[in-house]
Parts: structure tokens; sequence; C-alpha cells
């Protein structure tokens, strides 16, 4: 079953409630024209986003000109001076991120995640 999201109950109710005034099937409607404004609009991106992107491109020039190296994610934390003072949680899900981008690879080797430059 999927989620019913505003949207989907307002078509819902548009579809199966015909004999619904007009002016309730006005408001309806404009409702979802409303949704779907809201949605098609680009979203800016916050301060710590926009930290975000700048600290995960430092990681991946660091693994590219590192590629022939796994590095676990404690070792990037001290590796790479724009990483200092970041908890490991922080890192790893940067590295989360980049990893479902596709921009890095990981291996598993005896329980311990190794992050490396896809090539």
């Amino acid at each position: 079953m999927t989620k019913t999201t505003n949207k989907t109950a307002l078509n819902y109710a548009l579809e199966n409630l015909p004999n619904a005034p007009a002016d309730v099937r006005e408001k309806w409607e404009k409702m979802i024209e409303q949704i779907d404004k809201k949605n098609a609009a680009p979203r800016k991106l916050t301060e710590k986003q926009e930290a975000n992107e700048v600290t995960k491109e430092t990681i991946q020039n660091f693994l590219r000109e590192h590629a022939d190296t796994g590095f676990l994610c404690a070792d990037l934390g001290k590796q790479i001076p724009a990483l200092n003072g970041m908890s490991p949680q922080k890192i790893s899900a940067l590295l989360h991120q980049l990893k479902i981008a596709g921009l890095i690879e990981t291996s598993t080797e005896k329980r311990r995640t190794y992050f490396k430059a896809v090539q």
C-alpha cells in the first residue's frame, strides 16, 4: 500500500465524488494546483547543505589523489584537515551520500568498510 498524500486524496475525491458541490470541487482543484506549484519550485540549499557539498568535494578529491588506497571512515577524519572536529557519524553520513551518488565505492574486509574513489 502506498502512502496517501494530500494530492492523492484530493484527486480521489474529485474522481469519486462527482456529486460534490461545484465550489467544493473548484477548491479541491485549486489545492491540487497549489501543491503542484510548490513541488515544482526549485529549492535553495541551506547553509549546512552547502557546507556539506564542499566537504563531500574535499573527500572526493582526497580519494582521487589516493586512488590506489582504501580508507576507513576514521582514517579519513584524521588525514583530511577539513574533517578535523567532525564526528565519525557525520563523516560516515557524507560518505554514504557519496556512495549512493556512485561517486565512491566501498569494500568490506573483516567487518571493516574501506572507501575509495570510483575507477
